[in-house]
């Protein structure tokens, strides 16, 4: 059996093989522009000599989600209604954290985390730790601009957080605050409940990162 280096060795190999770079652009072009979300890009490309369209997603914002576990084990979680399901959804704050350049260095970004995070939440201060990102949806979602990689979901593990300020939150937000104590948070992950795929992925990565999953 290859080892893990020789697994992710021969990924690297795969992914940087001829037949799945990426098909020539012969155009791109902004169809549509949609507010508070993003554009919609049309781009031509030249598909084993056939002309394809493709449509792409830019999103404009930044997209940050935390575990954070307060100073007396609590999880702190959102229960949000959220336009997409048109319901509540479980969640980990903050997830959008405004505007942010292609190539903004990580201090940045998690500044900007821990700034919406205290709105939303009304904590911080605490120890910080990037659990690196995951890509949402690869086949239509993207960054910034047309050259970005796919849209960054960074995941942040945040222990002994402390109450420092009251929540901000907008006028139109429907937002309830649920802690959670972190040695039964394994029942949110079975709820069914708890969905949204960033918040997910961090849940399971801070688990392990804490040494309550093996």
């Amino acid at each position: 059996m290859e080892n893990e280096k020789d697994i992710v060795r021969k990924a690297k190999e795969i992914m940087e093989m001829d037949g799945l770079k990426e098909w020539p652009v012969v155009s791109t072009e902004i169809v549509k522009t949609i507010p508070y979300f993003g554009k919609v890009i049309k781009q031509i490309r030249n598909v084993n000599g056939e002309m394809m369209d493709y449509y792409n997603i830019l999103r404009h914002f930044g997209w940050s989600v935390t575990f954070g576990v307060t100073a007396d084990n609590q999880v702190l979680t959102l229960i949000q209604w959220k336009p997409g399901v048109n319901q509540a959804s479980w969640e980990l704050p903050p997830g959008g954290i405004g505007k942010i350049d292609e190539e903004a260095e990580l201090d940045l970004i998690q500044e900007k985390t821990k700034e919406f995070y205290q709105k939303e939440t009304g904590y911080g201060n605490g120890k910080w730790k990037y659990l690196g990102y995951v890509i949402i949806e690869t086949g239509k979602y993207r960054g910034a601009t047309v050259n970005s990689h796919g849209l960054k979901a960074h995941l942040w593990l945040a222990t002994e957080l402390e109450k420092i300020s009251d929540t901000t939150h907008a006028a139109e937000e429907k937002i309830t605050m649920l802690p959670v104590p972190l040695n039964e948070f394994m029942k949110v992950l079975d709820s069914g409940m708890f969905v949204e795929t960033s918040a997910v992925c961090c849940a399971y990565k801070a688990l392990l990162k804490l040494g309550i999953l093996q």
